[in-house]
């Protein structure tokens, strides 16, 4: 939630100040190898967070308020899978359960104006909980010449409010709602050759809004100072995307290009709201989520590898998206714009000593979408360098420089709000270290 890092951003920015996290997580893999059934696994997982963040550390001139917000998350749940097999074919089957939920309170203590000596709670999360029950099944058809994916998922989805606060009801009458929301996808490969070969894959995927979609409370959760407010009464947002690849291997060498194509409908975004009135007077103002009828996204993504030898490697990545929210005739918000990274890595001293050199350079995104309060982004390139050593089978030390000629840059996500000229730059030339022990 640290939504500013200077202090003389229109926003209440705060640090984290104390995080209590609990994490779990248990497994079981029964092997059977019976005539069809082949094995059975069960996973129970969950984390647990209390955390709390503040601005008391902030250098505030003029301090008008002290700002502390606390807030408990859960994300727990199961899945379990059987595997099935049919002569050269094999089938999966299984289901899953997460229940994901937020409580939270912001407090406003002011020492100066018309409200000094007064404190406001603002009920952020209004404790808030989904609940996902998915089953799934996927079939693989290895045919004589071409092998076929199907696969499917139905999902019942639950969300739900144990705290409203009065003014979000205010604005929604209806805060609990149940989605059920089926996926299919279907996959053809030919493989042409034992070096080439190509795929085709369909599919429907359909889904709900997360818990900061639909609850989220008057709160700035995103990447500028926006105060968010969450629509229970969000639209499941369904995409229907195809996927053209192809794979060529050949001796040291792998190449893999997938171009993709969706239509999206009910997309799930946000725009500013000039109705809704901050609760921050600081804050350029409030988004809301919302639904957008039809957009479409297609683009490529693009990675090779090769070895050099001597145990040099080298890898070289592409990537771009072009999206348009065809409901408002402008571009999606949010979009990144075209990137290309470049990795040259080696293994020496029987594979102890580890040097990495990677560039990244993204181009300028010029598609901003109006609605969402976005703006142009200029093009960057990163030069980092990492030296890794294996000490042992189990420590590891790494050093290196992020940013080794200090670019001045900031990502798109992160470009310049409405009504300033101040972006959040990204970290200069960082220099670190690390040790991994495995115990």
């Amino acid at each position: 939630y640290n939504v500013a890092r200077d202090a003389d951003f229109p926003a209440l920015p705060m640090d984290l100040r104390d995080d209590d996290t609990w994490l779990f997580n248990a497994r079981h893999d029964i092997q059977i190898d019976a005539d069809r059934l082949q094995s059975w696994n069960t996973t129970i997982f969950g984390s647990f967070v209390d955390h709390k963040m503040d601005n008391l550390l902030k250098v505030l001139d003029p301090r008008m308020m002290d700002a502390s917000t606390t807030a408990k998350t859960k994300n727990f749940g199961g899945r379990t899978e059987s595997v099935w097999r049919f002569d050269q074919n094999k089938f999966f089957a299984g289901a899953d359960l997460r229940i994901e939920g937020a409580e939270g309170t912001r407090t406003r203590d002011f020492l100066m104006g018309p409200m000094a000596g007064n404190s406001v709670q603002d009920n952020v999360w209004q404790d808030g909980q989904i609940t996902k029950i998915g089953y799934f099944a996927e079939y693989h058809i290895h045919g004589a010449e071409l092998d076929y994916v199907f696969s499917g998922r139905l999902e019942v989805n639950n969300a739900e409010l144990n705290d409203a606060d009065s003014g979000f009801e205010s604005v929604y009458d209806e805060t609990s709602v149940t989605d059920i929301n089926p996926s299919l996808s279907i996959g053809v490969q030919k493989p042409w050759s034992s070096e080439f070969s190509t795929s085709v894959w369909v599919g429907r995927v359909q889904r709900s809004g997360s818990l900061t979609e639909r609850y989220i409370n008057y709160f700035p959760v995103g990447l500028d100072p926006y105060e968010m407010i969450g629509n229970p009464n969000l639209d499941p947002e369904v995409n229907n995307q195809i996927d053209l690849v192809f794979d060529w291997k050949k001796n040291d060498i792998a190449l893999n290009i997938d171009f993709f194509a969706s239509y999206m409908q009910d997309y799930i975004s946000s725009f500013i709201d000039g109705d809704l009135t901050p609760r921050l007077p600081a804050s350029p103002g409030v988004r809301r989520f919302t639904n957008i009828d039809n957009a479409i996204k297609t683009g490529f993504e693009l990675s090779w590898v090769q070895q050099l030898g001597f145990g040099v490697q080298h890898q070289a990545g592409v990537a771009y998206t072009y999206a348009q929210d065809l409901e408002n005739d402008e571009p999606l918000p949010e979009i990144p714009p075209f990137e290309l990274r470049y990795v040259l890595k080696g293994l020496s001293l029987d594979g102890k000593f580890q040097p990495e050199f990677s560039v990244r350079h993204a181009m300028e995104q010029t598609r901003k979408s109006e609605e969402f309060g976005e703006s142009s982004t200029p093009a960057f390139t990163l030069l980092d360098l990492k030296i890794g050593y294996q000490i042992s089978d189990k420590v590891k030390v790494n050093t290196g420089i992020n940013n080794l000629l200090d670019e001045n840059y900031y990502e798109h996500l992160t470009r310049a709000v409405r009504g300033t000229t101040t972006p959040i730059f990204s970290p200069g030339r960082t220099f670190f270290a690390n040790l991994s022990v495995e115990l």
